[in-house]
């Protein structure tokens, strides 16, 4: 029994380390772009997207973004956040 549960154990915090490493890469991609962008998520995103989402929730300057490149155009350089 003890065995059994010592087992369990193991296997949760595993999984867990692996949610986390998982969830790890999407932080430092948003971050970068924001690093480099210097924009809120909210100047290209309706909301975060979910890592596999076909739909990446982009608005109107997101889709531009992503049009030009991963560049943003000279007009989106000197819009607010």
């Amino acid at each position: 029994m003890l065995r059994r549960l010592r087992t369990w154990v193991v296997f949760g915090m595993l999984a867990g380390l692996f949610l986390v490493l998982a969830g790890s890469s999407r932080l430092e991609a948003t971050l970068k772009y924001k690093k480099e962008t210097g924009k809120k998520c909210t100047f290209c995103h309706t909301a975060i997207p979910n890592p596999g989402d076909e739909d990446p929730k982009l608005n109107r300057e997101g889709r531009r973004f992503k049009e030009n490149g991963y560049r943003l155009t000279e007009d989106q350089k000197r819009m607010p956040d």
